[in-house]
C-alpha cells in the first residue's frame, strides 16, 4: 500500500510576504484616516469646553450687574508666580493652589473643561520649546484657553451691555504657545489675550508686542502656523477662528 506524500499545511515565503504587503497597504489607508476622526473629535470636546465657558460666564455676568472682572488676565488667576510657564505649572494649578483663583473659577472650578485635548498633545510635543521656559517647570498642560483682555480692561469695555457686536466678540479663545510670525510677539501665559491696545486701534496692521488666536488644530506637521483654532463669542455661541481674525474679532464697539 503506498503511503501519501505528506503535505504542508503553512504558507509559503512568498504567500507570508503577499500577506503583511497587504497589510502594510491596508494600514497605511486606514492611519490616516483614523488620525484625522481622532483629532475631529478632539476638535468637538474643544468646542464643548468653550461652550462651557459661555454659560460660565453669563452665569458670572448676572450675579455681577453685568460687569466683567477687573483684569482679564485675573479671570482664573488672580496673580502668576509661574511667569511664562504658568499654563504648564502643574504645582501651581488650581486644583492645587485654589487661593490663587480669580472670579470665574467659582463657576468652573468642578469642571474638566481647561483643556483643549489637541493642546495637551501640542503641548507635550513643543512646550518645553516656547518662549522665556523655566526648564525647572516640567511641562504639563493645566489650561489652554485665555480671555479677550477688551473685556473688563480700562482700555476696553467694563459692562456686557456696551458691546455692540456680541456675535462677532469672542470672550475666551485658544492661543498658541510659540510666536506666530506677522501675527503675536507673546505667547499663552497670563489667561488673557490681548490682541490690540484698545478699542480705537487700527486694523490695518497688526499692532506689537501682542497676542494672537492658535494656529494647532489641523495644521499639517510641516506648517504649525497654518491651522486654526476655537472660540467663543460674547453671546455665547463657539465658531472656528483664524489667526488672521485675532484682532477684528476682539474688538467689542
Amino acid at each position: 500500500m503506498m503511503k501519501k506524500a505528506n503535505v504542508s499545511k503553512g504558507f509559503t515565503l512568498i504567500e507570508l510576504l503577499v500577506v503583511i504587503s497587504i497589510i502594510a497597504l491596508l494600514l497605511s489607508i486606514l492611519m490616516p484616516a483614523l488620525g484625522r476622526a481622532m483629532e475631529q473629535a478632539r476638535f468637538v470636546t474643544c468646542m464643548s469646553n468653550l461652550h462651557q465657558y459661555g454659560l460660565a460666564a453669563e452665569m458670572m455676568l448676572a450675579d455681577n450687574d453685568g460687569c466683567y472682572p477687573a483684569d482679564a488676565w485675573r479671570t482664573l488667576y488672580k496673580d502668576s508666580v509661574s511667569g511664562s510657564c504658568q499654563w504648564h505649572d502643574e504645582a501651581n494649578s488650581l486644583e492645587n493652589r485654589p487661593e490663587r483663583a480669580g472670579p470665574l473659577w467659582d463657576y468652573l472650578e468642578t469642571q474638566k473643561i481647561h483643556l483643549c485635548p489637541t493642546f495637551y498633545l501640542v503641548g507635550k510635543k513643543y512646550g518645553a520649546g516656547h518662549p522665556w521656559h523655566n526648564s525647572a517647570i516640567p511641562v504639563e498642560p493645566q489650561y489652554s484657553y485665555s480671555m479677550n483682555a477688551l473685556l473688563g480692561s480700562d482700555f476696553g469695555v467694563k459692562k456686557v451691555t456696551q458691546i455692540t457686536r456680541p456675535h462677532q466678540t469672542f470672550f475666551f479663545a485658544e492661543e498658541n504657545m510659540w510666536i506666530t510670525p506677522e501675527y503675536n510677539s507673546y505667547v499663552l501665559n497670563d489667561n488673557a489675550l490681548c490682541t490690540i491696545w484698545d478699542t480705537t486701534s487700527s486694523l490695518d496692521s497688526p499692532p506689537p508686542f501682542t497676542d494672537s488666536f492658535g494656529t494647532f488644530h489641523n495644521a499639517p506637521a510641516a506648517d504649525r502656523d497654518s491651522g486654526v483654532s476655537n472660540a467663543v463669542f460674547v453671546d455665547s455661541h463657539v465658531e472656528t477662528v483664524h489667526v488672521e481674525d485675532s484682532y477684528r474679532l476682539a474688538r467689542p464697539i
